[in-house]
């Protein structure tokens, strides 16, 4: 709808957000005035009672600094095909510190709690007590045969295996959970899963979930059979009357047949390997030294202490890989065959195949169909060092909106952009990315300049504590967004544009096409929030946008948004702008003849390098004066942050489940359509 502009409410449209803590240099929010009912703030608290159930589960990564890629693509993934829907934290150990540059790139990559841990040195490296001399000619013997792993310097293998086979349950991050789901560098996942395999695990008394299933290398495990058997010889009350042996064995555990679950991927229970059954296990198959002496890893006992029902194939998550190994790698099929695994398994119960019923899934996102789409693309002006906090914002946008609607990304910097940069940007996205280098003469400061006059003024403004107030680089920023960034080649094939900036937050879905709606309602600007201008920055810009306006009057539409910009029918400028770090606008606007000129106009003046003329209020201006008022939108129902300001819309949307959220009302005001 709209409402006419009355006297009480000429300012208020900036009040389209909620100001979070402003800084001492903002203006006094004394001196605005508060128009009656037109804005008002509503705590409300989420209560958690009504969040769905889940189980005390932790996705388990075991990685080094140097895995940083590998993690990143399968995290990714995970996130992608499963963990942005449950959000399930994240535990990633280490047997050194992570780097702050690890942590930061991996801490973007998901909404959910992530935690980075130390392995404990004896937890990890090889015991004192082990036969170093043995165990050297033992990797000799593994060389001279060509095994993987076998070598010299693979010894890190070994502290891995047995990491992984009795002491990683035990890593104080991962006392408090129950339930791992193990996920490793570089592997892929095939099929979105819309069920919480945790919730099945636990509710169908499993303990552990497997996808495939090979024979072992039979040189890296000699002597492990017959410890397994002395084991069992000695302990026989913690085997189970109904286990898996035949899976083992094919002659009732005289020998071992070398099957094993591929434990890259495992869904288990750790109150399974910490119960004394398993413990004991462990210990009597570590006192044989067999993980130093012999590249063994433990996974068998889980066959023979487990009955046939607690074991589960999880076939439709990666059933893709399988059947790609199987048409490539004919001994492969022939060992991970479904049916091979069910000729070993017997018993009832069988774990081959099991339905996961209705209650585990979460309700499918909606269908959407893109039968259309608006010529336009995200634009971000960032530099290589804003790698971080570009992913950041990306992930957040293509998990709120670009997933579904697929719209390109063009990158934009004064300096060319690194190839890691690239690389790490490219991965975040299915759509297409382009990266730009700005033209020197789009970025830097003109030679027409007065350096000297430019100087003191920055100087000036560095003495009045004005933010950016002594950078030549924001300036330059400042002037490039105003005029130039749509005249990018990159960009010359689109009219529409989403700006995006570094460390920016949605918290909301975004489940429409803003592009389409701007163009099919004939919009040319978009916004999320309004405030005022600092006004040490701006001295003399608005006496050069009323000589502009002298000038051209014939370029100024009749219905235009003046009232926003002045309460005094334009003989002064109440500061008032859009938040340009946020716009939704058609670059057909900019190029238009009224913009260019007025842009041409201001920049002969030399305000963004005499004074520090910021592109919120050029654009702003720019967009009150040459659009219908009905032409602007107000995009009140995305939910933004951008420090330190947000918007969360009328309806509750997401930030933290376990805080409170500020809903913001807001009525429509100056002919603005909403």
């Amino acid at each position: 709808m709209t409402l006419p502009l009355t006297a009480p409410q000429k300012r208020s449209l900036l009040l389209a957000v909620t100001i979070i803590g402003a800084t001492p240099s903002s203006p006094s929010q004394n001196s605005i005035p508060i128009p009656s009912a037109d804005i008002f703030i509503e705590p409300e608290v989420i209560d958690n009672n009504t969040q769905p159930r889940r189980a005390n589960a932790a996705l388990v990564v075991l990685a080094r600094n140097s895995d940083i890629d590998g993690v990143i693509q399968s995290m990714e993934q995970v996130e992608s095909k499963f963990n942005r829907k449950f959000k399930y934290p994240w535990v990633l150990l280490n047997e050194v510190e992570f780097s702050a540059e690890f942590k930061k790139r991996i801490s973007v990559l998901t909404d959910a709690p992530v935690s980075f841990g130390v392995i404990p040195h004896d937890h990890w490296f090889q015991p004192d007590w082990i036969d170093e001399e043995r165990a050297k000619e033992g990797r000799k013997s593994l060389v001279r045969q060509n095994i993987i792993y076998g070598g010299q310097f693979d010894y890190l293998y070994r502290n891995m295996c047995r990491f992984n086979s009795g002491y990683f349950f035990r890593h104080e991050l991962l006392l408090p959970y129950k339930w791992y789901w193990r996920v490793e560098p570089d592997v892929r996942y095939f099929c979105d899963v819309d069920y919480d395999p945790f919730l099945f695990m636990e509710d169908n008394n499993k303990i552990y979930g497997f996808t495939i299933s090979m024979p072992d290398w039979e040189q890296t495990l000699p002597t492990l059979w017959s410890s397994v058997r002395e084991f069992i010889a000695e302990n026989p009350q913690y085997l189970h009357p109904d286990n898996s042996m035949d899976f083992l064995s094919d002659n009732s555990g005289e020998t071992y047949n070398l099957c094993h679950f591929w434990s890259n991927f495992e869904i288990a229970d750790m109150d399974f390997w910490r119960s004394e059954a398993y413990m004991k296990y462990f210990e009597f198959l570590d006192e044989k030294g067999g993980f130093y002496y012999e590249p063994v890893q433990v996974g068998q006992f889980t066959k023979m202490m487990t009955p046939m029902r607690y074991v589960l194939l999880v076939l439709g998550i990666i059933v893709g890989l399988h059947y790609i190994l199987s048409f490539t790698h004919d001994e492969y099929g022939k060992a991970t065959s479904v049916s091979r695994i069910t000729d070993f398994i017997s018993g009832s119960g069988s774990p081959h195949r099991e339905t996961i019923p209705d209650q585990y899934y979460k309700p499918p996102d909606p269908v959407y169909t893109l039968d259309r789409k608006a010529n336009a693309t995200f634009v971000m002006l960032v530099r290589n060092s804003d790698l971080s906090g570009i992913m950041s914002s990306m992930k957040q946008l293509e998990d709120r909106f670009n997933r579904k609607f697929n719209y390109p990304y063009v990158l934009l910097n004064d300096e060319p952009f690194t190839e890691e940069f690239k690389k790490y940007i490219s991965a975040l996205t299915h759509a297409e990315v382009e990266f730009g280098l700005i033209p020197k003469e789009h970025w830097v400061q003109p030679p027409w300049i007065d350096e000297e006059k430019a100087s003191a003024a920055r100087d000036s403004m560095v003495n009045q504590n004005v933010i950016y107030g002594g950078s030549v680089t924001y300036r330059n920023m400042c002037r490039f967004n105003s005029g130039f960034f749509y005249r990018q080649e990159l960009l010359q094939k689109y009219r529409y544009y989403w700006r995006v900036e570094p460390d920016v937050k949605f918290f909301c879905d975004i489940d429409y096409d803003p592009f389409l709606l701007m163009q099919d309602q004939q919009k040319v600007y978009g916004f999320t929030i309004s405030l005022f201008e600092y006004p040490e920055t701006i001295p003399t810009l608005w006496q050069h946008v009323r000589g502009f306006i002298k000038e051209n009057p014939g370029l100024i539409p009749v219905d235009n948004a003046m009232a926003f910009l002045s309460d005094d029918g334009g003989e002064s400028y109440n500061r008032c702008h859009f938040w340009s770090n946020f716009e939704i606008a058609d670059m057909d606007f900019w190029r238009s003849e009224g913009y260019s000129k007025f842009f041409d106009y201001l920049d002969e003046k030399g305000g963004f390098y005499y004074e520090r003329w910021g592109d919120a209020p050029v654009h702003s201006i720019g967009a009150a004066l040459f659009a219908r008022k009905d032409q602007l939108y107000f995009f009140d129902d995305i939910g933004y942050r951008h420090e330190p300001s947000n918007i969360v819309p009328r309806e509750i949307c997401t930030r933290n489940p376990n805080v409170g959220v500020t809903q913001v009302k807001i009525s429509t005001m100056s002919g603005i359509r909403v």
